[in-house]
């Protein structure tokens, strides 16, 4: 019953755990040097960027380190700093 309603949607079957916990994983891997690729190529240091995207200093480097994996909203105030969608933000992340 539960795939009919994915046929009707013309959705792929949804992934497995072990499938979808590994492209998490990808995700999170990507993460830290995606936010550091694009400050640095914007000229921003993590002080200006924690300053307009109204986030500390120390999440900043803590992403871009890989301590810390920042939340939708957080993740949308990022995004907003660095002049880009959401969807610009994290949709390459998927690409990689």
């Amino acid at each position: 019953m539960k795939h009919k309603i994915f046929a009707i949607l013309a959705l792929p079957p949804p992934p497995s755990r072990r499938e979808a916990y590994e492209y998490a994983e990808r995700i999170k891997a990507r993460l830290p040097h995606r936010l550091r690729e694009l400050r640095l190529a914007l000229g921003l240091t993590p002080c200006a960027l924690a300053s307009i995207a109204g986030v500390s200093r120390d999440m900043i480097g803590d992403i871009e380190h890989g301590d810390s994996i920042p939340t939708l909203f957080l993740a949308s105030k990022l995004a907003h700093g660095l002049g880009l969608t959401l969807h610009q933000f994290l949709g390459p992340l998927e690409d990689a």
